[in-house]
């Protein structure tokens, strides 16, 4: 391991332990923390051909990135293929399965409200204990049922949609909110809604030079997640540069900052329990009724901490009008009713046979 800090996926020597049953492989990154298991990361790899069964959990959500490969998902009896750099989000109780498109797929995957590396570890315990139980019809109904796995009858009727239409995934360049800054733009890609207000997850591209500072303590860990780009972090004064396919796993009350070393960077804030989508809204209504409302310091820290953001200092990618730079956010709402209610109008629309809606591009609702 290059540090305490830093897990690079691809690097065995940096992960906690590297599971593999026949069936597939996991390679651990980090373990569940605290009363919500939050933070549960790791790597699934898949061959072509390979097949999960249609299933339901009745706790926990799992989100998952398509590092490579792709994947025919199936989530509520509606099926689509999702490829690298689309998110998968599913929240307890909804039904799926998938089966895997091409050899060495990399299923990056996060968790809460379930212990999924214990499970994998029971799993193979059993396997290595009591050889042929774990396929017992029997034995396996009881196992699953202990750890709230629900078994379904793979649908016979699939409905066959774009990947756009399936509101568990989030291609790439979804952002249910995004907002627009000089040097950052911040995309939600999983709503607090969604995960029984424990996180938020957030996409930042950023280019060089941006600097964040973490510099006051707090009782929450980070995990993020370097897709493209690097970041040089430093954590208590020691320094290193996050690269793509790096993971950054951060204690509770540690300080530490961020700065980007290359345009183009895209970061995945996966253990952000800040509310940063109501921080995010109402500094642009705030800014927007009042230019000067953050040239306190003071009040700019108040209103952090009122959503439990510990950002501080100055933030590189936010102008302020001391510095005579006109600040530039553009917000875009695409929340989970309006796919809720498109949804339901193009039913509507087919029932009736005709095109309900019509937009710029001519994409039917």
């Amino acid at each position: 391991m290059n540090n305490k800090y830093l897990i690079e996926a691809y690097n065995k020597e940096d992960w906690l332990f590297n599971l593999n049953d026949g069936t597939e492989e996991v390679h651990q990154f980090t373990m569940p923390e605290g009363p919500r298991m939050k933070n549960e990361c790791s790597d699934t790899i898949y061959q072509k051909g390979d097949h999960v069964n249609y299933h339901i959990h009745e706790k926990g959500c799992e989100t998952f990135y398509i590092a490579k490969g792709s994947v025919e998902v199936t989530v509520r009896g509606k099926r689509c293929v999702i490829t690298e750099g689309d998110i998968l989000h599913l929240p307890p109780n909804t039904a799926h399965g998938f089966t895997y498109l091409e050899d060495g797929t990399v299923w990056r995957e996060l968790f809460h409200d379930i212990d999924m590396a214990g499970g994998t570890i029971n799993k193979n315990r059993i396997k290595d204990n009591y050889p042929g139980m774990y396929e017992e019809p029997e034995f396996r109904a009881w196992y699953l049922d202990r750890i709230k796995n629900f078994p379904r009858e793979e649908p016979v009727h699939v409905k066959i949609i774009g990947k756009e239409e399936m509101r568990e995934v989030r291609p790439q360049g979804f952002g249910f909110s995004t907002f627009v800054f000089d040097k950052a733009v911040f995309k939600q890609k999983v709503g607090r809604w969604e995960t029984d207000n424990v996180h938020e997850i957030w996409l930042a591209e950023m280019e060089r030079g941006v600097r964040i500072d973490w510099n006051r303590p707090y009782d929450e860990s980070n995990l993020f997640f370097v897709a493209k780009g690097a970041v040089t972090f430093n954590i208590l004064g020691e320094e290193f540069t996050a690269r793509a396919d790096s993971i950054v796993h951060i204690p509770k009350f540690t300080k530490f900052s961020i700065i980007v070393q290359e345009n183009g960077t895209q970061v995945f804030d996966y253990g952000c329990t800040a509310r940063m989508l109501d921080l995010l809204e109402d500094y642009d209504a705030l800014i927007s009724g009042d230019p000067h409302y953050f040239d306190d310091d003071k009040v700019r820290e108040r209103f952090l901490h009122k959503y439990d953001c510990y950002i501080t200092g100055p933030i590189s990618f936010i102008p302020t009008v001391n510095n005579r730079i006109k600040t530039d956010v553009k917000l875009r709402l695409n929340s989970m009713a309006c796919h809720l209610f498109f949804d339901f109008m193009r039913q509507r629309a087919a029932e009736a046979g005709k095109k309900y809606m019509q937009d710029e591009t001519g994409r039917i609702f």
